[in-house]
């Protein structure tokens, strides 16, 4: 069965863009685990140990996907920008 999973797996976060949009989404640690320009019609997945927090430049180009649920941005975004975490 292979060794338990801890509590503080791995979480996934899927995003897709239709339009160019800047993303940087950390770990619990602080570390980076995505920092990049998107484009239109790009489509990326991230894990990492949760909390994430993100931080996204045209947020509503961008659609997120955390552990199966999409998640509304637009409750966090002030002038295009998103800063938000998920837990």
């Amino acid at each position: 069965a292979g060794p338990a999973v801890p509590a503080s797996a791995a979480a996934r976060l899927s995003m897709s863009f239709t339009g160019r949009a800047w993303v940087e989404v950390r770990d619990r640690n602080g570390k980076i685990i995505h920092s990049q320009n998107n484009v239109a019609g790009a489509d990326q997945v991230v894990e990492g140990e949760a909390p994430l927090s993100l931080v996204i430049g045209s947020a509503p180009n961008v659609k997120l996907i955390y552990k199966g649920q999409q998640v509304d941005i637009s409750a966090f975004a002030k002038a295009d920008v998103a800063r938000l975490t998920l837990e």
